[in-house]
């Protein structure tokens, strides 16, 4: 009986020991999901408010530790759309809880319009003063392409 007991005890220790060791892969949350769509780094190529393209302004997001830093700030700076300001030199990023807008920490806010990291096209928008500093402020959509 004793060994009965025993062996019954062993085989259920057994069990558990396989079962909680093997763990289910967890999937990323949402917010890890668009993060990773996020990161890299993305060109300005265009502005809904320009006539022409714009050239030499990159958006690079690090999704490991959410910081960003952008390259060629004062071409974005002297295409005067940069007055509120809306993007600093770098820094943190967090998103809202429907992860449609990012905060830019020594910046402001950027809506998700579309992101399609397959294909490299990033849309973001925001309201900033244009052309000129004093002016009312204007729905400014970037065109972004990765790099």
């Amino acid at each position: 009986m004793k060994r009965n007991i025993k062996l019954l005890s062993l085989l259920l220790l057994s069990f558990v020991v396989i079962f909680s060791s093997c763990k289910k892969d967890d999937d990323p949350s949402p917010e890890e999901q668009r993060i990773e769509e996020l990161s890299g780094t993305w060109n300005i190529v265009g502005a809904n408010v320009l006539d022409e393209n714009l050239t030499g302004v990159s958006i690079n997001f690090d999704g490991s530790n959410k910081t960003y830093s952008v390259s060629g700030l004062q071409a974005f700076t002297d295409a005067n759309l940069n007055h509120k300001p809306i993007l600093g030199s770098s820094g943190g990023f967090s998103l809202n809880d429907n992860l449609d807008v990012i905060t830019l920490e020594n910046g402001g806010d950027l809506n998700i319009g579309n992101i399609n990291k397959e294909n490299g096209d990033l849309t973001l928008s925001y309201s900033a003063p244009y052309p000129k500093e004093g002016d009312d402020e204007t729905n400014i959509t970037l065109n972004l392409e990765l790099q």
